[in-house]
């Protein structure tokens, strides 16, 4: 029986049942550790440590916390306890317990994605002078890391890229992926519908071939299928490519950058469309170039973007990471990439933070 134990013996069976995967009877022994010692440093560290892995973040918070106040000097899980603290929106403590992680072990790559995610937090908590002097910090210091690199120039005003950097929308989206389509609809995502609509009133029929560009976890794919003779998608997130694989709605799917993935497919779709995509590109000229080249003649783009105040503005990086666009700047690269502009609309995609992000969606087919 439990109480029969030992502390010591507790511990010792919670690591043997931790080790082959039994998280809840281990869970149960470490727990019970702390109803006789709350102060037991090691059941407070791997009761914590499970409380990340669980998604358990207000427990993992409160162990790790106490393990911090207790030996300061052995404490060493800043990352884990960062993680909790951002996922409970406590964003003044994420950002310390990150950049003292990061401190710690500088190739922990885990912790300067949370960094870059914990900043915008910090930033749209009022603290947006103190926010951007981490992130030019970070960046300066950093040079060769995607988030530290992109977060400098969203967040701490460096000067900003043509597009996000690869890996850096890659590590985003992964990390997002297991329940992005929830958080999406707690945010009244709108974007993959609006599309669909402005292709319904265009009066595209029968079945033709899709691309579904950035396809993510594959949001479109249930409103494009009845158009659908052939529907692929391709996106920079593995992650997300494994949620869209699990709708089998695809014909198939591509781990590719977007523009990389569209040059080789010349003439190979009738459809291409693109919901939320073009906000990690500042520039739009090769990404709008490369659609044409990947539809056949008279062939649609679909797509949305975030757009900016400023219609005679062409992008800007915001600290979201993403882009906004000038409404005149997108209108002209529509048109010089060898596109006809049926319809655009101005829609409200989404909110964050309690605001609309006010977005552009575009119908265009190919000359």
């Amino acid at each position: 029986m439990t109480e029969t134990l030992s502390p010591d013996e507790l511990l010792e069976r919670a690591m043997d049942n931790y080790r082959v995967g039994r998280l809840e009877k281990a869970k149960a022994d470490w727990e019970a550790v702390l109803a006789r010692d709350p102060n037991n440093y090691d059941a407070l560290e791997w009761r914590g440590e499970v409380g990340i892995q669980q998604d358990e973040y207000e427990i993992a918070a409160d162990c790790l916390q106490k393990c911090r106040d207790l030996d300061p000097e052995r404490f060493e899980e800043y990352s884990n306890l960062g993680l909790a603290y951002y996922e409970l929106e406590e964003a003044v403590k994420a950002v310390e317990c990150l950049r003292k992680a990061i401190e710690l072990n500088p190739a922990d790559d885990v912790a300067h994605s949370n960094l870059g995610r914990a900043l915008y937090d910090y930033f749209h908590g009022g603290h947006e002078v103190e926010a951007a002097a981490i992130a030019r910090e970070w960046a300066q210091a950093f040079p060769d890391n995607p988030d530290a690199a992109h977060m400098g120039a969203a967040v701490g005003g460096l000067p900003a890229p043509d597009k996000a950097v690869e890996a850096y929308v890659a590590d985003v989206f992964d990390t997002f992926a297991a329940d992005f389509d929830q958080k999406l609809a707690d945010l009244g995502y709108r974007a993959p519908q609006l599309l669909v609509d402005l292709i319904g009133e265009d009066g595209v029929d029968g079945k033709v071939d899709i691309l579904d560009a950035g396809c993510g976890t594959g949001l479109c794919g249930p409103l494009l299928k009845p158009w659908a003779r052939r529907m692929d998608g391709v996106d920079l997130s593995p992650k997300m490519l494994d949620k869209a694989e699990e709708r089998g709605l695809y014909d198939h799917l591509e781990e590719r950058e977007l523009v990389e993935y569209l040059h080789d497919h010349a003439d190979d779709y009738d459809l291409v469309i693109a919901a939320d995509v073009l906000c990690y590109f500042g520039a739009l000229d090769q990404a709008f170039k490369a659609t044409k080249d990947a539809l056949r003649a008279g062939g649609h783009f679909a797509f949305s973007l975030e757009r900016a105040s400023d219609w005679d503005e062409t992008y800007k990086l915001h600290p979201s990471g993403r882009y906004s666009h000038g409404e005149t700047y997108v209108l002209q690269m529509v048109e010089q990439a060898g596109f006809d502009i049926l319809t655009k609309a101005h829609e409200v995609l989404r909110s964050e933070y309690g605001e609309d992000v006010h977005g552009l969606v575009v119908l265009a087919r190919k000359r």
